[in-house]
């Protein structure tokens, strides 16, 4: 065990890999202070966590697990989700704190990508470029601005890859990489095709004879479906069918377009990494071409993998069982960088290849940088709102006008707010207003990687076409007047709270 351990932590080019960790992790906290916290109503499942921390601090474990049973989805992430939620109790109530907790899932990724690219007896030069293409990657690096379950189960879904891939297997790797399998998919249901991915691998991978594979599936089938029926046991005891509560959830993933599930993932992909994207795509295609036979077994796996998470993307969603969104089509990516990052070893064995890969790296680089910027200078309704109010202290906002439902545009003490909510839905008229524009900001739904989270395709084109901003008005006095129709039938930006 002491072997093992030094060998995840102790290795040349450590300071490297600990330098671009580092960085990832820096860069993900100046993301979280920028805001972007509870934008997005998927969030709120956090809320989940806090009434069962509120619960368990008051010494009420029985109904602090009951939270868990009232709407089971994601039930992983709420559970862990205690932890940051427990702290808030020590140091106040806090939109940063708990998102700081979940980015370390967000950097722990890089790292796994790297321990798998090691693991698969690539070199230490190989590894380095899979963690630089990990973390230039935007699709890894943005959701941790946000209170997700798609860092931390993309975590224990490559955890479970990592163990697979031991090559010794026993049976406790085995169990251990059921039970990481099932933490992955407990975490975020959306990610079971990683989650199935991890156990087909370990069962296939090493298996040279029948009965050896057979032994594989058996065990991995048991780490995965035995805390699987306790939980549903558990549920079941305290009420909760938890099968029926997924069948139900599962047919909700309906926000969008059946038929571009093949598609998606492609334009995604284009929107949120442009030209590093091309770079990964073309130097997989080398790394297909070109692999030595050594390296063989680990280039068609990590191709495989790629393969196999599309084809369960793409089926449901031909079939119509569910949508295929951006977070869903972000599973592939690690497969991607572990096999460009195998192209590049490939590329400078040729003339000039060297050459040609430090101007790779420098492009993937550049675009990083514009990437990453672009997502820092994304600004939210509740930060737009907060700094309204810190500059007009005479003009109220009620945090529910933040919500999906609260009107285009509202009104207080004289000043009026616009756009300053969460869209679903492109708005379908704008209400005339007349006054001094003093404050004004893009609405993050210009954001592109956002456009594909259930948005149809007339949806994107819609926000695109108007360019929304929140903006914020001192409205004339003549406007005001209580005989302008247009006037009345504006809202009033203070509501009754719960």
């Amino acid at each position: 065990m002491t072997d093992n351990k030094s060998k995840l932590f102790s290795f040349p080019g450590k300071w490297t890999v600990i330098g671009i960790l580092f960085v990832s992790l820096i860069l993900r906290w100046i993301l979280i202070l920028r805001g972007g916290q509870y934008y997005n109503s998927d969030e709120t499942r956090y809320e989940v966590s806090l009434a069962a921390a509120r619960l368990l601090w008051q010494g009420q474990v029985g109904e602090a697990l009951r939270q868990f049973t009232i709407s089971p989805e994601h039930l992983g992430f709420k559970v862990i989700g205690t932890l940051p939620a427990l702290t808030e109790h020590l140091i106040g109530p806090s939109l940063v704190a708990p998102a700081i907790f979940f980015s370390f899932f967000s950097v722990l990724n890089l790292y796994l990508i790297f321990l798998l690219s090691r693991r698969s007896q690539a070199s230490l030069n190989e590894s380095i470029y899979a963690l630089f293409f990990a973390g230039s990657c935007l699709s890894l690096l943005y959701y941790s601005r946000h209170l997700f379950p798609y860092d931390m189960a993309m975590s224990f879904g490559l955890m479970a890859l990592y163990i697979a891939l031991d090559q010794n297997p026993t049976m406790k790797i085995s169990l251990v990489c059921g039970g990481l399998s099932f933490l992955c998919f407990i975490t975020y249901n959306g990610y079971w095709p990683l989650a199935g991915f991890a156990m087909l691998a370990h069962v296939l991978i090493h298996g040279k004879r029948i009965s050896n594979i057979f032994q594989k599936g058996t065990l991995t089938a048991f780490g995965f479906i035995t805390p699987l029926i306790i939980v549903i046991l558990a549920m079941l005891w305290s009420g909760t069918d938890m099968i029926s509560a997924y069948r139900l959830f599962a047919a909700s993933i309906t926000q969008g377009v059946f038929e571009e599930g093949w598609s998606l993932p492609f334009e995604y992909f284009w929107h949120t990494e442009y030209a590093t994207i091309l770079i990964l795509t073309a130097l997989v295609i080398l790394a297909l071409a070109s692999s030595s036979r050594d390296q063989r077994k680990y280039t068609w796996l990590w191709a495989g993998g790629i393969l196999f998470i599309y084809i369960c993307l793409v089926i449901p969603s031909m079939l119509e069982y569910f949508v295929v969104y951006a977070r869903l089509a972000r599973q592939m990516i690690p497969f991607l960088i572990l096999l460009a990052a195998l192209g590049l070893i490939e590329l400078k064995r040729i003339a000039y290849g060297t050459r040609i890969t430090w101007i790779i790296l420098g492009i993937t680089f550049l675009q990083a940088a514009w990437n990453f910027y672009a997502a820092y200078q994304v600004d939210f309704p509740r930060d737009f709102a907060a700094e309204v109010q810190t500059r007009f202290p005479d003009f109220e906002f009620s945090a529910k006008r933040l919500t999906f439902g609260a009107p285009v545009i509202c009104q207080d003490s004289g000043y009026m707010i616009e756009h300053t909510k969460f869209y679903v839905a492109p708005p379908e008229e704008f209400p005339h207003v007349e006054g001094q524009l003093l404050l004004s900001a893009p609405h993050p739904i210009n954001y592109q990687p956002y456009l594909y989270e259930g948005d149809p395709p007339d949806f994107r084109q819609a926000y695109r076409d108007l360019g929304l901003r929140m903006n914020f008005y001192r409205a004339d006095e003549e406007f005001m007047s209580e005989t302008n129709p247009a006037w009345t039938r504006i809202e009033s930006c203070v509501t009754a709270e719960e």
